[in-house]
């Protein structure tokens, strides 16, 4: 299915291996497991695509632990992504997935007057509040992301609420810059940056259909 993505035999065989146990934590309804593979796929695809190496993503410390920075999400591969959405719809009933991610972010802009000048605690991205990634807890103002283990791993969540790992994974020092408590993105503001990265290259896989 994939394999005119990546010029690597061994890393589509693995992927293709990583795309099965995928189904099937969606499947089983294990969200988080099912949420952190997505990321982990993901960041092979920018890996491999960088380095072209094989296989897993190399052993590194945690704070050098690569993650997916603006320019990589702006360069996905759009199969992959198709992929990977394909699962998480067909799994939660189209209440998960980058395509309910998108659909969400583009209807809050055209509902919602959004300034992305104004960036502080009081001003957050509306898409934030409406997938309910948002922190409404006295600890932390409105403006502030939920730590991750505080998400909601069900259906009960918003829609949109998963897949959310690809966000969260940031380096502690990126953490930290963004008021976050070396945690990734949890405690801290909302990175626009990323987000409105990685929803510009889901509507254009979109638009491309493939």
């Amino acid at each position: 299915m994939l394999g005119n993505t990546f010029n690597s035999p061994t890393f589509n065989n693995h992927l293709e291996e990583s795309l099965d146990e995928l189904s099937l934590l969606l499947d089983e309804e294990d969200w988080e497991a099912a949420d952190r593979l997505t990321a982990d796929l993901l960041l092979d695809a920018v890996v491999q695509n960088y380095s072209g190496e094989t296989g897993l993503l190399p052993e590194t410390e945690p704070r050098h632990r690569p993650y997916l920075t603006t320019e990589a999400l702006a360069g996905l591969p759009c199969q992959l992504l198709h992929a990977i959405d394909e699962r998480w719809q067909r799994a939660s009933g189209g209440h998960f997935g980058f395509l309910a991610q998108l659909q969400v972010y583009a209807a809050t802009l055209e509902t919602i007057d959004f300034d992305p000048a104004l960036r502080n605690w009081s001003n957050p991205h509306p898409f934030f509040e409406e997938v309910g990634w948002l922190m409404l807890t006295p600890l932390r103002p409105i403006g502030f992301l939920r730590f991750y283990s505080w998400l909601d791993f069900d259906l009960e969540a918003p829609r949109g609420h998963l897949p959310a790992l690809w966000y969260w994974r940031v380096p502690r020092i990126t953490s930290l810059q963004m008021g976050g408590l070396l945690t990734g993105q949890g405690g801290g503001f909302g990175d626009l940056a990323r987000l409105d990265a990685m929803m510009l290259r889901l509507s254009r896989c979109h638009q491309l259909g493939g």
